[in-house]
C-alpha cells in the first residue's frame, strides 16, 4: 500500500510538471480535464460567497445561473484584500500598496500554494470587476518570481463552470497548514513608482488610464481619490471596452485578435512601453494582463497604488 501510495504521489508530481498551460486565459472545459495537474486558486473579494449557494432565476421556464457560489472542487483560497497593505510614504500612511516580497510570501503560504506546480486563478466570473482581480493576483505572483507561463486565469471564472454544469463545494476553504512557498527576486520592470510616471509624463510614454471613461474625463471619480480628472498625458482605455458577458451570463476576457482591434478603434497608437494605471491598481491589473499577457506586448509595468497614490503625493491631474 505504501509503495502504491508513494508511485501514485510521484505520478501525479510528474503530471504536474509535464501540464503545460495552454495561453494566459483556459476554459473551464480545459480545466475540468487538468484539475488534479495544476493549482486551482479561488480569488475573490467577499469569501463568505465561498458558501454561498449559486443564485437561479427562471426566465421563460429556464432554469439560468444569476450568481456564482461555492467553489471548483480542490480549490485554494486568495482574499483579494490580502493582496494590497498600507504603507508609509514619506511621512504619509497611504492604503493600496504592494507588498513586499516578505508580505506577499506570507500570504502564498497561508494560502497552501506550492512553487514549480502550474496555476489557475478562479475568479467569481460573476462580473469584469472578478477578473481583474484575478489579473491582479496574477501580476504579483509574476512580480514576486512566477514564471508567466505558470500562471493563467480561467475565462468566465467559476460562473461560466457552473453553467457549464461542473459541480461546486458549498463550504470555506480552511488549510490545516501553511506551505513553504518561497517568493523570487522582485522583478521591478513590472512596476511603476511615481518618479516613474513623471519620467514618462516628459518622455512622451504611452500613460494608460483603464478606468471607465467617466472618470478620465473627470464627469465621475472613485470614492477614495480626492479629485476629479486624470494624469496629464494620459489616454483612456477605457474598462467597457475591455470585457464582455457570454450567454451564460459569466464575464470574460476576450482574445488578442479583439483588443488589438479595440487599440485602433480608441486610436491609442503605440502601447508599449507602457505604464497604465487606475484609482488603485485593480482596473489597471487587468489592462497590464490584457496587454502584456494576451496581446503579448512587452514593457507594460502598473502603477503601483496608481491615482489614489499620486493625488494624495499632491500631484496634479486634468480634466478634458
Amino acid at each position: 500500500m505504501l509503495l502504491m501510495t508513494t508511485v501514485m504521489g510521484i505520478g501525479q508530481a510528474r503530471a504536474a510538471e509535464s501540464t503545460v498551460l495552454p495561453g494566459p486565459l483556459v476554459t473551464v472545459q480545459w480545466l475540468h480535464d487538468h484539475a488534479k495537474s495544476v493549482q486551482i486558486v479561488d480569488i475573490r473579494d467577499d469569501l463568505d460567497g465561498l458558501m454561498d449557494n449559486p443564485k437561479y432565476i427562471t426566465i421563460k421556464g429556464k432554469k439560468v445561473l444569476q450568481l456564482s457560489g461555492g467553489h471548483i472542487p480542490d480549490a485554494l483560497s486568495v482574499n483579494f484584500w490580502a493582496l494590497r497593505v498600507k504603507r508609509t510614504v514619506e511621512g504619509k500612511k497611504l492604503d493600496f500598496q504592494f507588498p513586499t516580497a516578505e508580505e506577499f510570501q506570507v500570504v502564498m503560504r497561508t494560502s497552501v500554494l506550492e512553487n514549480g506546480k502550474p496555476i489557475v486563478l478562479a475568479p467569481t466570473g460573476d462580473d469584469a470587476i472578478s477578473l481583474q482581480e484575478a489579473a491582479f493576483l496574477a501580476l504579483e505572483l509574476e512580480t514576486f518570481g512566477v514564471p508567466a507561463d505558470q500562471v493563467a486565469i480561467l475565462n468566465g471564472g467559476t460562473h461560466a463552470w457552473l453553467a457549464a454544469g461542473y459541480p461546486v463545494v458549498v463550504d470555506a476553504i480552511v488549510p490545516m497548514d501553511s506551505s513553504k512557498w518561497l517568493a523570487g527576486k522582485e522583478r521591478h520592470d513590472l512596476i511603476a513608482t511615481t518618479k516613474q510616471v513623471k519620467a514618462a509624463q516628459r518622455s512622451h510614454e504611452s500613460i494608460l488610464d483603464a478606468r471607465p471613461l467617466s472618470e478620465f474625463i473627470g464627469i465621475a471619480k472613485s470614492p477614495v481619490v480626492p479629485e476629479l480628472g486624470h494624469i496629464r498625458g494620459a489616454r483612456a482605455l477605457p474598462a467597457e471596452a475591455l470585457y464582455f458577458r457570454a450567454e451564460d451570463g459569466s464575464w470574460r476576457y476576450m482574445n488578442a485578435a479583439h483588443y488589438h482591434a479595440a487599440v485602433r478603434a480608441l486610436h491609442l497608437g503605440k502601447v508599449s512601453p507602457a505604464i497604465v494605471y487606475c484609482n488603485t491598481g485593480q482596473y489597471a491589473a487587468g489592462a497590464w494582463f490584457i496587454l502584456n499577457r494576451i496581446m503579448g506586448l512587452h514593457h507594460v509595468r502598473e502603477y503601483a497604488g496608481s491615482i489614489y497614490t499620486w493625488e494624495n503625493k499632491g500631484q496634479p491631474v486634468v480634466g478634458l
